[in-house]
């Protein structure tokens, strides 16, 4: 941990010296000699990493056994989505409860998740930006290591294209053929063996309608068949597959019979919609206009859970048919959360739990025991995560933590972990540490907020300068000053930021 003497000194140089040059203190990535090796494995396991887009942690059941009723059930009594094969891979794997989107917009997280390095590092900030040439990957790690990669589905850090198929700038994986660059599409079809957009509108332009698609041609269904093609696919090189599920991103649309399927449930406003009596975060960005509740889009927004479990399950059935259940590392995440109604809000963007925090399983019946992982994770730690977990050792400095030594062993006794989030965007707005429990928002236009999970699970109260408070504030703020000297992000050189570091750690 820093010092607050060095805090200091690092604070005077970050004022009296231009950005730029701060931004280059320490390399952002540190390339070493020669390939990674997959160490002492002669077969080295299958890595299938499912992204979902915009999810809400508490639409799986998983989690929801975790959790007390009033948190299981934010949308009314009863008031849940079925998710049995996600369910399973938690219950046979580890399930992640404190894992965080690095930065909770889709382009930004992406970039940490496939290069384990935070967002401004990945030169991808926020939406649109293309990954920075020259970073590596997890597919471009795992190529060197023999592996044969496929992405499936929405990738996102491409630049502006929309929906841009086998896009230019592809993470340096192999086969890019159904890996589309952006956009949340219902319906595809494949016209002259290649992928399109099967919805459109009056003007002829591809369309977010779900326009009758049915379980070929709906997106999650077509995505799922074209994975399933390469999982059977006769090759003795083990496979990298990406599938990347646009779904339960907006518009809340899905195909039948999902579009009814929960259309019985009476669905409430969660208990921190339209509180007046509680003052909000100037974080969230002032008078922005609160979203009117509507339990029919809370209702669609489970049928494309649901469908999403759905086909989760068959691609667990395909890894079953070929016998690589076993030796196939399964982790399911998303880019974000949603925040469905909590404080007011849709979607995501701040660092509120239902919009920052995401869903993370992980199974590998060869290495990894069930259990329920409290420490917290971020996006960031996804790719080294996944190269420690099949003993792949590339030679390279990621910024994210190789976690697969703590899923295998209990990390009691060591230093107490904490990740790192930011907003999305060029600009410092806010910044935020979380450990296993407490979680420190530093922002350009408010005091410290200190949220309690155990405490205060809606993140009501402001916890800064209680009682009993003081040395959470500061080791988590300190933490923020070790993070800003690996990485070199330049929103710690705000100077509101900076004064509320100060505030924390005096």
């Amino acid at each position: 941990m820093v010092s607050k003497v060095k805090f200091e000194k690092w604070a005077v140089r970050v004022e009296a010296v231009h950005a730029a040059a701060i931004r280059s203190m320490l390399p952002l990535v540190v390339l070493l000699i020669g390939p990674g090796l997959v160490l002492g494995n002669e077969n080295p396991p299958n890595v299938l990493l499912i992204v979902t887009d915009e999810h809400n942690f508490r639409t799986l059941g998983c989690y929801r056994d975790l959790l007390s009723p009033e948190q299981a059930e934010m949308w009314g009594p009863n008031s849940i989505v079925e998710t049995p094969n996600l369910d399973r891979i938690a219950h046979d794997g580890v399930i992640c409860t404190r894992a965080y989107a690095t930065s909770p917009v889709c382009s930004p997280c992406r970039a940490a998740m496939i290069t384990g390095l935070y967002p401004h590092q990945a030169g991808v900030s926020t939406n649109n930006q293309p990954l920075k040439a020259g970073v590596q990957t997890l597919a471009g790690l795992l190529r060197k290591d023999g592996y044969r990669t496929s992405f499936v589905g929405k990738w996102h850090l491409a630049g502006d294209g929309k929906p841009e198929w086998s896009p230019a700038v592809n993470g340096d994986f192999e086969n890019t053929k159904y890996m589309f660059n952006r956009g949340h599409w219902k319906k595809f079809e494949e016209v002259g063996a290649k992928p399109k957009i099967a919805a459109r509108d009056k003007r002829g332009q591809p369309s977010y309608d779900v326009d009758d698609a049915g379980p070929k041609s709906y997106a999650t269904d077509f995505l799922t068949d074209r994975a399933l093609e390469i999982i059977h696919e006769e090759n003795p090189s083990p496979f990298l597959l990406v599938v990347s599920f646009p779904d339960p991103h907006g518009p809340n649309t899905v195909r039948a019979p999902y579009d009814q399927m929960y259309s019985h449930l009476r669905f409430l406003p969660p208990r921190t919609y339209a509180v007046e009596d509680m003052s909000s975060p100037k974080w969230l960005g002032g008078d922005k206009k609160h979203a009117i509740f509507r339990g029919d889009q809370m209702s669609r927004y489970f049928g494309m859970v649901k469908c999403l479990d759905d086909n989760i399950g068959r691609l667990l059935q395909a890894l079953e048919d070929i016998g690589k259940t076993e030796s196939t590392v399964v982790m399911v995440t998303s880019d974000h959360g949603d925040l469905c109604y909590e404080h007011d809000r849709l979607n995501k963007g701040n660092p509120y739990e239902g919009s920052a925090r995401v869903p993370l399983l992980i199974r590998y019946p060869e290495t990894l025991k069930a259990s329920v992982y409290n420490e917290p994770v971020g996006t960031v730690d996804i790719t080294p995560t996944l190269l420690g977990l099949i003993g792949s050792r590339p030679q390279i400095e990621f910024s994210g933590r190789d976690l697969s030594n703590h899923f295998q062993h209990s990390p009691q006794g060591k230093k107490e972990e904490m990740v790192f989030l930011r907003n999305s965007g060029t600009q410092a707005v806010w910044v935020a540490a979380v450990d296993s429990r407490y979680k420190l928002v530093l922002s350009v236009s408010d005091r410290p907020w200190l949220f309690d999970q155990k405490e205060d699970p809606d993140e009501l109260l402001n916890f800064y300068q209680r009682p009993n408070t003081q040395a959470v504030t500061k080791k988590l703020a300190l933490g923020l000053v070790e993070y800003a000297e690996k990485t070199g992000d330049p929103f710690l050189e705000n100077p509101k930021i900076l004064d509320s570091l100060r505030q924390c750690i005096n």
